[in-house]
């Protein structure tokens, strides 16, 4: 886990309609400090002109581009075919990237090093968000993992995911080997979270904002506290879109660790019957351990005693 003076990363990124962002992003990427850095874009049909801005700054050895014929119709999807799809073989930690953030010049640089430092299989780091008017912020992550919160949420945005090479195909292997029950998952990144979890992994929490995160109306989770955010993430739950999000990652994570204690005992939760006991054996496991922010732990608790989960 010592990284080279100059360790090798591959860097994912999933694209679509990103035309109006992608080069800044592949920018900041190849400048890069104290790596070598490899990217392969994979556009998911894009109808926009990024397949013309990435190929412009493409080359054999540093960019690859591939473009879908076949649109996955999601981030998630188009990113789970990437990891299926290219092996680390040849490199000693892989990165995964949005189409349209800006990366510090040593962000990769930062989590190669925490990596090795902490000998941990993956990485994330707090962010600053920023919007079209010139207001900015720094979204902070909860650094401490409680016992389960990987079956309830992942380590912060995807975007400033690092992973060891070694994880990577460890993960990669189960994603190749239970490919079908990936595709109700909205969330890659909650999905790689969880499977390091699962396998009783580290995971370093860097609180220095290593990424600039966009904020646009097309983002898919963007910065947390605004009140239409909060409001959508309250009908999500109330609709049954989280719950299900919470049995597909079960099933993942039963997959990867079919002996696993805790993930049984919540797989088995999932599956009782309903009712009120139900709903409070489930409200007293999320209590216990679920979400690593008390506040989104105390929401996650009233969703289950309302019976959304």
């Amino acid at each position: 886990m010592t990284p080279l003076p100059r360790p090798r990363v591959l860097t994912l990124m999933a694209a679509f309609n990103g035309g109006r962002w992608i080069a800044q992003q592949l920018e900041s990427i190849l400048r890069q400090v104290n790596v070598d850095v490899h990217v392969i874009i994979s556009d998911d049909g894009s109808t926009d002109d990024t397949c013309r801005q990435v190929q412009a700054l493409a080359n054999g050895e540093r960019v690859r581009v591939s473009v879908s014929t076949a649109p996955s119709g999601s981030a998630s999807q188009n990113f789970f075919s990437l990891i299926r799809a290219n092996s680390a073989a040849d490199y000693d930690f892989v990165a995964l990237s949005d189409q349209d953030d800006l990366w510090e010049p040593d962000k990769l640089w930062r989590a190669c090093r925490a990596l090795a430092e902490h000998r941990a299989a993956g990485y994330s780091s707090a962010t600053r968000a920023f919007w079209p008017d010139g207001r900015e912020r720094i979204l902070r992550q909860v650094t401490r993992p409680t016992r389960s919160d990987f079956l309830f949420e992942g380590a912060g945005q995807g975007c400033t995911f690092v992973m060891s090479a070694e994880f990577y195909e460890r993960a990669r292997a189960c994603l190749l080997a239970h490919g079908e029950l990936t595709q109700p998952l909205h969330y890659h990144d909650w999905t790689l979270y969880a499977l390091a979890r699962v396998w009783s992994l580290p995971w370093t929490f860097d609180a220095t904002p290593t990424v600039r995160y966009r904020q646009h109306s097309e983002n898919d989770t963007g910065a947390r506290a605004s009140f239409c955010g909060i409001m959508r993430r309250l009908k999500l739950m109330k609709d049954g879109w989280y719950a299900r999000q919470l049995r597909a990652i079960v099933n993942v994570c039963v997959a990867a660790a079919p002996s696993d204690a805790l993930v049984s005992r919540w797989d088995s939760l999932l599956a009782s019957r309903p009712g009120l006991r139900r709903r409070v054996r489930i409200a007293r496991f999320c209590l216990s351990g679920g979400r690593r922010r008390a506040s989104d732990r105390a929401v996650l608790i009233l969703a289950a005693v309302a019976g959304w989960i």
